[in-house]
């Protein structure tokens, strides 16, 4: 059974003196294990929607459900213990050490000590960040990226099902970004989290999202999987947003597991493997050199979980416009 983490109904948000609202009457539902970004240039509202989840800002209008429960009837103290939130300053405590930092909601919950020790140790791990290595040292003692691998493990300290994300990776240079949008690609397939992530970044979108809500103005444009926004744009405003990027870098962004079809769909000869995590770039180029009829998608344990043939793609006017142009 499909269960929703997070359900906007008919939500808006006026701010005092404002001529126009920052976010429309806006409805969307974010399933339970999802990763779903929000895109949108400045001003676009999807801050202000990511905010009202756990009430920085107060709806206007229209009622938010997180885990079935309706947020107002909830104290802001007790939701946001629930929700794990990372914005791009970070925040770490400078005169407490990495392990104190991480500690902090766990102990306000009143954890043990042997508890907390684990959990702060494991996350640690998680974010690829050795705990003997960094438990004593201040966050003034790490780059850039280090302190934002802490910010995402002190947010996921109480284990919330719901993760909340802002920019986080904005002020990290490209090299360090790309490995921490790894970092959380993997932490989510993992540990099945909820995260609502904002970025003004297309590329990014395109990489971490399993669905993207596009907003414009304070209104939705449109919500639907990377391929689907891609190939499939709703409207003018999404047509020239994709349009504005070359499409064959954009399919690198793309995932295999997210325009193969089932193995039963397709009858294939010769054939090569790809990870269901390789990029739709490297499937490409795998077609175009290689004299196969298509590619395997394996998981993680090598199992067989679905196929991408040379006739399907060609099939998608853009791929074929991007890919195979004569």
């Amino acid at each position: 059974m499909v269960v929703n983490a997070i359900e906007f109904h008919e939500v808006s948000k006026t701010f005092p003196k404002a001529s126009k609202p920052s976010v429309y009457n806006t409805t969307l539902t974010i399933e339970e294990g999802t990763f779903v970004t929000i895109l949108g240039t400045s001003g676009s509202g999807k801050t202000t929607l990511l905010k009202m989840v756990n009430r920085i800002h107060e709806p206007s209008s229209g009622k938010i459900f997180v885990q079935g429960e309706d947020v107002s009837k909830v104290s802001v103290t007790e939701l946001r213990r629930k929700i794990g939130y990372v914005i791009q300053q970070i925040g770490l405590f400078p005169h407490m050490t990495i392990e104190e930092n991480i500690a902090t909601v766990p102990k306000i919950l009143k954890w043990d000590s042997k508890k907390i020790k684990e959990r702060v140790e494991f996350l640690l791990e998680l974010v690829h960040l050795p705990p003997n290595e960094f438990l004593k040292r201040y966050p003034r003692q790490l780059s850039g990226g280090q302190q934002q691998r802490v910010g995402i493990a002190r947010a996921m300290a109480s284990d919330p099902d719901i993760m909340l994300m802002d920019e986080p990776f904005g002020a990290i240079d490209a090299i360090t970004r790309s490995s921490l949008q790894d970092e959380l690609i993997s932490i989510q397939k993992r540990l099945k989290k909820t995260i609502l992530f904002v970025t003004h970044d297309i590329n990014e979108a395109l990489k971490l999202g399993d669905k993207i809500i596009v907003m414009d103005q304070g209104k939705v444009q449109q919500y639907d999987t990377p391929l689907n926004i891609l190939m499939n744009p709703a409207n003018e405003f999404v047509s020239r947003l994709v349009s504005s990027e070359d499409i064959f870098q954009l399919l690198g962004m793309l995932q295999a597991d997210s325009v193969m079809v089932p193995l039963s769909q397709v009858s294939m000869n010769n054939t090569k493997t790809v990870k269901h995590n390789d990029h739709l770039k490297k499937v490409l180029t795998l077609l175009l050199n290689s004299d196969i009829d298509g590619v395997i998608v394996e998981d993680d344990k090598k199992n067989p979980i679905g196929a991408i043939t040379f006739e399907q793609l060609k099939l998608n006017n853009k791929i074929k416009q991007a890919v195979f142009p004569l």
